[in-house]
């Protein structure tokens, strides 16, 4: 196992001035600090935060409509989103607010004695929000139950029963804790030292999760979170979200720009070079389209999970459509695709199965001329044939197979 250091960081941040990560930069039309983002569909996005701050996308986050609360100067700490029109809002305020026309107008829904930090749906009838304690409801909201008194820092759950919580100990140091009846009961099951503060949780099933927290730590759990394994512990900036999208591919994010990734479940993390003063939220809506929100407006989108795409210096010398063959064939799970195009294009990468379903889009934007390369994780997919196309509309088209064997 590769520990992340310090050195690895910025020399990633700052080396390869043709290398980008494919997350792109979206403005806000406010620049106060962000703290929570919900995307109900891949063209409706909410993303709130400092001052009443509630901003709205309608196309994907190409444009955002300024719709923060007029008469309030509360923070407005967490935002989810049943549909495209009915949501909750938690924040400073006592009051969970809500609203029925996709953020035109919120109402005072239930009064919570204390402000509200977070909130969590499983489905669309099954949610939790914590403020003074850890609140519920069944019925999408309608109505809400105090189940426990005690706050949590962050929370997940994986289905109706079974979820996390952190809690924080007072001593400096931070308490997990696990419940299987829905939030009703809690026990303490992993408690950190050193000064090792956790700041968010992430499960993809039961057994398998992932926590971050202070001076870049995270650790991974494989039984349900009875034991952890230590796969980043540096004296670098702290990591305030963690988000995987499948046993393999994750992200963490936090103070000082510091954005890592992960294709192996985390035996390895990479830098990502984006720029923000504190990373507050990572929200993905499948495994490719994701967006990762920061301080003074910052917000980035993903349509390929951030892989990373190089783009050759020799833009000039480029005099042919072209796609290669990938690299490693035959590859498990992971594998790179190189193209080439002579004039800017906007240029569509996917990937099909052997019955010709449209599985993964790797690249479906505007590029310039140049040859790239991007990467394929094939993790959740068995042993096989694919196909991979590349289209530039009404000039170019090209298809090669691929194997991949486990």
């Amino acid at each position: 196992m590769k520990i992340l250091t310090t050195v690895m960081l910025y020399l990633m941040l700052f080396s390869a001035p043709y290398a980008k990560s494919q997350w792109v930069n979206q403005v806000l039309p406010i620049s106060f600090p962000v703290a929570s983002c919900y995307f109900p569909s891949a063209n409706t996005g909410y993303i709130v935060g400092y001052g009443n701050l509630i901003s709205k996308t309608s196309n994907g986050g190409t444009n955002w409509i300024d719709m923060s609360l007029p008469t309030t100067a509360e923070n407005m700490n967490s935002v989810w989103f049943l549909n495209e029109n009915t949501g909750f809002l938690c924040s400073t305020r006592d009051t969970l607010l809500y609203t029925t026309n996709g953020g035109i107008n919120w109402t005072n829904h239930f009064y919570t004695v204390y402000q509200s930090d977070r909130i969590f749906f499983i489905n669309g009838q099954t949610g939790w929000f914590t403020s003074n304690g850890l609140y519920k409801t069944t019925n999408a909201g309608i109505n809400w139950f105090q189940i426990s008194n005690q706050r949590a820092q962050s929370f997940i759950f994986i289905n109706e029963s079974t979820g996390w919580k952190i809690n924080y100990t007072g001593s400096g140091n931070n308490e997990l804790l696990k419940t299987t009846d829905g939030g009703v009961s809690w026990n303490v099951i992993f408690t950190t030292g050193n000064f090792r503060n956790l700041y968010s949780i992430d499960f993809i099933n039961e057994n398998t999760g992932w926590v971050c927290g202070y001076r870049g730590y995270i650790a991974k759990t494989e039984n349900g979170g009875v034991n952890w394994t230590v796969q980043s512990d540096v004296e670098t900036d702290a990591l305030y979200i963690i988000d995987f999208v499948n046993p393999n591919t994750g992200w963490a994010a936090g103070d000082n720009s510091l954005v890592v990734r992960t294709t192996n479940g985390g035996s390895d993390w990479t830098n990502s070079s984006l720029s923000a003063s504190r990373f507050q939220d990572i929200k993905f809506i499948n495994e490719n389209t994701g967006w990762m929100i920061g301080s003074f407006g910052k917000v980035y989108k993903t349509t390929n999970n951030g892989g990373l795409t190089s783009v050759s210096p020799d833009e000039t010398q480029v005099k042919n459509y072209s796609l290669l063959q990938n690299y490693p064939n035959p590859f498990n799970p992971v594998t790179n695709l190189e193209f080439v195009i002579p004039d800017q294009e906007f240029v569509s990468l996917k990937v099909y199965d052997i019955l010709g379903n449209e599985i993964s889009v790797l690249v479906n934007e505007m590029k310039r001329a140049g040859s790239y390369t991007t990467e394929w994780n094939a993790s959740e997919y068995p042993s096989g044939i694919y196909f991979y196309i590349l289209s530039v509309k009404g000039k170019f088209v090209e298809t090669k197979s691929m194997m991949l064997l486990k």
